[in-house]
């Protein structure tokens, strides 16, 4: 009868190790979940911060060009030889 406490209590702490190592298993997965979403964000930001300082050259040159000015359109010359 003993043997058979002995046992249960052996497997008892090894269920609970398992149980310690999947919590950190799972503690582990969020970390490098959130970094990678925190990474991706960054790299997201960046391109729209790229992307909105086109937007404004290329309407800061329409708005030139509405205006009469000499916009140095860098389509501009392929659109005269059309």
């Amino acid at each position: 009868m003993d043997q058979r406490w002995v046992k249960k209590e052996e497997v008892e702490k090894q269920l609970y190790e398992i149980f310690q190592l999947i919590q950190q298993v799972d503690a582990k997965m969020e970390k490098v979940i959130e970094d990678i979403i925190e990474e991706r964000y960054e790299q997201n930001q960046t391109q729209f911060d790229r992307l909105e300082q086109q937007l404004a050259n290329v309407e800061e040159q329409l708005d030139d060009f509405a205006e009469g000015e000499d916009p140095s359109l860098p389509f501009a010359s392929k659109l005269y030889f059309v």
